[in-house]
């Protein structure tokens, strides 16, 4: 997990590195930067995962950091530390794609929870992926199944349909990753990609989620434990459609996880041959159409 920290003050600089270390981050490595012409060299030779910014600094503040980033369609997550504390500008950086704004002064604590969802999904999913052997007989279900199950114990309403294949791009995280295990091995045998309206979307589906919880979802990026755990329901309740050829049994769950930022792995997995996957979207009337890739092992 690479970090870059971007502050004209050389204290906040220190007080953010020394409060990450505290944290026992998987494989953690962190830069500093006191610029943004500084913070974009960084960028562009190192590539963190992660930038935490300050907003004014003396050439260029952070929120035009911020922009250049989704300009240039990098792969990273960017989020600020920063003395501003308004509305209006916390909602502008927001609206600009940062994943938090956190306001000085701050705790550890504060800053360790903001950052806990960004980087945990990530981390945990990298281990998983990388125990992950590929076998001939796929448990995949077929989309009428899986759609069947859907009606009989989630949602009457809910459609799917299939769509192209899907490619990665910036547009793909966040997104949530649910792992499908065999009940004997507890053995990874299909993954589950969801984008964040289809997380809703599934979420809604088992339990009425407050719309103003769906619409901050929606617009940050960020996904509540109610929506997470939710989502998780409705797909342990259609697991049954994964079958192992083999054994005949039905796959279960093995975790769902928030991704906040790309890696390797997860962006590989939209490689996968045809025959190996499943491209589908769901909706469900007042909500905007949301997309899942399938992936079998």
């Amino acid at each position: 997990m690479k970090i870059l920290i971007v502050d004209d003050s050389q204290a906040t600089l220190e007080i953010v590195r020394r409060a990450l270390e505290k944290f026992g981050y998987r494989k953690l490595l962190i830069r500093k930067a006191s610029s943004v012409k500084g913070a974009l060299k960084e960028i562009g030779n190192w590539q963190p995962d992660i930038v935490l910014t300050d907003w004014y600094m003396p050439d260029l503040s952070g929120l035009a950091l911020l922009r250049a980033i989704k300009k240039r369609q990098l792969n990273m997550t960017v989020a600020m530390i920063t003395t501003v504390d308004e509305k209006e500008q916390v909602d502008e950086a927001l609206q600009a794609g940062a994943r938090f704004v956190l306001s000085k002064p701050f705790s550890d604590q504060d800053l360790h929870e903001q950052l806990l969802p960004l980087v945990q999904g990530t981390e945990e999913s990298l281990i998983m992926l990388e125990e992950v052997e590929i076998n001939g007989e796929l448990a995949l279900p077929k989309l009428n199944q899986l759609e069947r199950l859907i009606h009989k114990h989630v949602d009457k309403e809910l459609v799917i349909q299939s769509i192209k294949p899907q490619y990665f791009d910036e547009t793909k995280v966040p997104c949530v990753m649910a792992m499908y295990e065999d009940r004997n091995t507890q053995k990874v045998r299909a993954v589950g990609l969801l984008d964040v309206y289809a997380t809703c979307i599934l979420a809604s589906s088992h339990h009425d989620i407050d719309k103003q919880e769906i619409h901050q979802a929606i617009h940050q990026n960020i996904l509540s434990n109610d929506i997470l755990e939710s989502c998780k329901h409705t797909l342990s309740a259609t697991a049954y459609a994964f079958l192992d050829k083999r054994t005949r049994m039905s796959l279960r769950i093995k975790a769902v996880k928030f991704i906040g930022t790309p890696f390797r792995k997860l962006e590989s997995l939209y490689e996968t041959q045809l025959d190996s996957r499943i491209d589908f979207s769901c909706q469900r009337d007042g909500m905007a159409l949301g997309k899942v890739l399938l992936v079998g092992f």
